[in-house]
């Protein structure tokens, strides 16, 4: 089963690829950082996908993706919400993050090992980015219709990823040492049924037309 969710999830992320690909042109800034995003995704994925066929350690990509992740939804962000307080301080908000990355892998070098702490602090920079954006669409944007509006699809999907995977990571290492190898295939299950709603929110947003 997990095996299916987990290709299931690398088929809809290539499709997202695909479309932000052939609608690269007609897509404002925001969303063409978006597609660089996908794009970041895939070659993570992949990288991770030969890496296992090689029996050979992948988790070590984890940090440049999370790094890669906080600076490129920064963008996405800044160039949706437009607040010039949030511009000046985002590139210091992702060199942070991508310092402390930098700095989490020289403390814990070992390629193998698994880190939650970092995760977590993804996550919830995920979500601050996210409750900005919601925090303007209550106060200052004016949308006639949120189905047609691609930056709710992708927050939508970051929500319910990031929130889902925030309890994974909380509880990974007991998860990982106290419990049955099945309860574990059951939560990463989980995990890529989450990347499977992410994916598709992505799919929406970049083939929805924006409104004006």
């Amino acid at each position: 089963m997990q095996t299916k969710i987990a290709f299931l999830s690398y088929a809809i992320l290539l499709v997202a690829a695909l479309v932000g690909g052939l609608r690269f042109k007609k897509l404002p800034t925001n969303l063409r950082y978006l597609v660089a995003l996908v794009g970041l995704e895939v070659a993570t994925e992949a990288l991770s996908y030969t890496l296992s066929l090689f029996h050979q350690p992948n988790l070590f990509i984890m940090p440049i993706f999370a790094a890669g992740e906080i600076w490129l939804l920064a963008l996405v962000y800044d160039k949706t919400m437009n607040w010039l307080s949030f511009s000046r301080v985002r590139p210091w908000l992702a060199g942070s993050f991508a310092a402390y990355c930098i700095v989490d892998s020289l403390l814990s070098p070992e390629m193998a090992r698994f880190k939650p702490a970092l995760l977590v602090v993804e996550s919830l920079l995920v979500l601050g980015l996210v409750g900005l954006y919601f925090r303007k669409l209550l106060s200052e944007l004016r949308v006639t219709n949120l189905s047609r509006e691609p930056m709710f699809w992708v927050s939508i999907g970051l929500v319910i990823n990031h929130l889902g995977n925030l309890q994974i990571y909380l509880f990974s290492n007991l998860l990982l040492t106290n419990y049955s190898r099945q309860l574990n295939l059951n939560i990463w299950a989980i995990h890529a049924l989450l990347l499977v709603i992410l994916y598709s929110c992505y799919c929406v947003a970049l083939w929805i037309r924006p409104q004006k």
